[in-house]
């Protein structure tokens, strides 16, 4: 059982992240040759479909995630792998917060919808982050 939950977990992490960066390297780019009228509809289509894969993606990553934390992490000792742990928790609310805020179409998040290639390459910078530190930990 552990190796299907940590499998899931890798699935998950892969299409969030995954799915950040062929928004900001494919998607973004191919948009720009579009008129505006065209690139704000297939933009806003896309994310609203990238909304639902990243909230099954977050809702995976979370399960396993604590499955992962009681299996391996429950009974060790407060240190250096709980900080770890920690951090990239943290991050990974952060990658969800930008992702959902880049997606949701309320009308208070369009500053930051304006500024969505940033907000996009400060989430798959912490995705990547939070990868590494998850491939340290599973060394450990």
């Amino acid at each position: 059982m552990p190796t299907i939950i940590h499998w899931i977990h890798l699935i998950a992490a892969v299409f969030s992240v995954g799915g950040l960066a062929f928004i900001l390297f494919v998607v973004i780019p191919s948009l720009k040759v579009l008129d505006p009228e065209d690139r704000e509809l297939i933009s806003r289509r896309i994310m609203y479909r990238f909304l639902w894969l990243n909230l099954a993606a977050t809702f995976l990553l979370f399960v396993s995630g604590l499955y992962g934390i009681r299996q391996f992490y429950w009974e060790v000792a407060w240190g250096w792998s709980w900080v770890l742990l920690t951090v990239k928790i943290v991050l990974a609310l952060i990658v969800f917060i930008i992702s959902l805020a880049l997606t949701l179409r309320i009308k208070i998040l369009d500053r930051i919808r304006a500024q969505q290639q940033t907000w996009l390459t400060i989430a798959l910078g912490l995705g990547m982050a939070i990868i590494f530190i998850a491939a340290y930990l599973r060394r450990g």
